[in-house]
């Protein structure tokens, strides 16, 4: 059963729900009865999953190094 990218339908995804279904993919394709045909669907869903994983990183670590340098200055 192919993936359908969710990407462009949610761009409100939670750190935690994309991690919970990278999360599931994983278990998917590490599943014996994976099909070569569903692995690549899985993986390019997983690419963008951790996209989003990076850019919710990356915007927290910004946020907090801006409250420390607020809290430092007072």
């Amino acid at each position: 059963m192919p993936i359908i990218s969710k990407m462009e339908e949610n761009t409100e995804m939670t750190y935690t729900q994309a991690v919970t279904e990278l999360e599931e993919l994983v278990q998917k394709m590490q599943d014996p009865q994976c099909s070569i045909d569903n692995l690549s669907a899985y993986t390019k869903r997983s690419k963008e999953l951790l996209d989003i994983c990076r850019k919710k990183l990356t915007a927290a670590d910004e946020q907090l190094k801006q409250i420390l340098a607020d809290i430092q200055q007072g």
